[in-house]
């Protein structure tokens, strides 16, 4: 009787250790089919990943730094710089609109209207002196100043020449040859007047930056000049304040990024 009971016991034993077997070797399944999922979700994004990548790769990349370049107006026309290295032609002749007796390029004519009646509103004194000019135009007003400097100084061509370009560029080297330069006036003297105060502070509102700062000297190549502003867009001369950059260094900023 002991036998028997021990070879019953005996069955029970290896019936409980088929049993426990069978639910590890599905654990172990499982455990396959979980890892097989998961290297497939993760080659799945990959791929999405490397296909939102290549169809966007002319797209601006967006980061901490750079988020605001997103939206910015990288307009050619907006950004071009004009001086002895990146000159105009002789027959170039913008797009432009009259805006009492002077013009404009189409691109700032809204904007400087609109500057021009926040100013008033402000009761500040400004008005525009002089906008677009023709290379034939500017060609007189170089030479006529490049006399007076050659004369009143008694300077070689070289020397006037330089002394010259300093404040009236050569014509073909002027922005005012793109109608997105301006030169403002209020009465009396234009530096340190309300006038000059209040443009500094919300022309780039407007999308209006001063071309040629007192302390930039150096990046313009050109005297400061307090009435002369650019046309850049909003977004442009918003950057610009922001980074405390010229035009001339603004486009550098940009190229180098």
């Amino acid at each position: 009787m002991k036998k028997r009971k021990a070879e019953r016991y005996g069955a029970v034993d290896r019936t409980f250790e088929i049993k426990l077997n069978k639910p590890a070797k599905g654990l172990k399944a499982v455990k396959v089919l979980i890892i097989v999922m998961l290297v497939a979700i993760v080659l799945g994004l990959v791929f999405i990943g490397s296909r939102l990548y290549f169809s966007n790769d002319n797209k601006p990349v967006k980061t901490s730094e750079t988020e605001a370049f997103a939206d910015t107006e990288l307009n050619d026309e907006l950004l071009r710089i004009v001086n002895k290295s990146n000159p105009l032609e002789k027959d170039y002749v913008p797009e432009l609109v009259e805006r009492d007796g002077y013009f404009v390029s189409p691109l700032a004519a809204d904007a400087l209207d609109s500057m021009l009646e926040a100013a008033e509103k402000d009761g500040i004194d400004l008005s525009v002196l002089s906008a677009y000019v023709s290379y034939k135009e500017q060609n007189k007003l170089y030479m006529k100043k490049y006399k007076y400097n050659k004369n009143r100084y008694n300077l070689t061509e070289v020397r006037a020449q330089a002394k010259t370009e300093t404040v009236i560029p050569q014509a073909g080297n002027s922005e005012a040859q793109t109608g997105l330069l301006v030169t403002f006036k209020t009465k009396g003297k234009f530096a340190g007047s309300k006038a000059s105060h209040w443009l500094m502070s919300k022309a780039g509102d407007f999308g209006f930056v001063q071309r040629y700062p007192a302390d930039k000297e150096d990046a313009t190549s050109m005297k400061a000049n307090e009435a002369v502003y650019r046309f850049v867009g909003k977004d442009n001369a918003q950057m610009m304040r922001g980074l405390n950059k010229t035009l001339n260094e603004y486009v550098l900023y940009i190229n180098s990024r």
